[in-house]
């Protein structure tokens, strides 16, 4: 019996060593998305709004809308670009997914 129960010990162990893994990497991916939401937020609605209004202001309907939304699809480019590069980095310490 008790060779039964020390064979059982050890998987507990496992895979509560498996547990923080996974709240790490899932706290690290809703740190990122609550960081990469305004931003995105930010960097689409201000160029496209603001082309929009300059547009109705100026009467130059649609070319300030469209450089608003030429200069959002910059902007998310960049957002997501770093995002990535700066999260990418942070997963390098956790244990890949060995399912072949």
């Amino acid at each position: 019996m008790n060779s039964g129960a020390s064979g059982q010990q050890p998987a507990k162990k496992e895979s509560s060593n498996d547990e923080p893994n996974k709240n790490t990497a899932l706290r690290l991916f809703a740190v990122a998305v609550m960081d990469m939401s305004w931003q995105l937020a930010l960097v689409v609605l201000i160029p496209i709004i603001g082309g929009y209004e300059l547009d109705r202001h100026l009467n130059t309907t649609p070319w300030l809308l469209v450089l608003g939304f030429i200069l959002a699809s910059a902007g998310t480019y960049v957002v997501m670009k770093r995002m990535l590069s700066e999260y990418g980095n942070k997963t390098v310490g956790l244990p890949k997914d060995n399912k072949s």
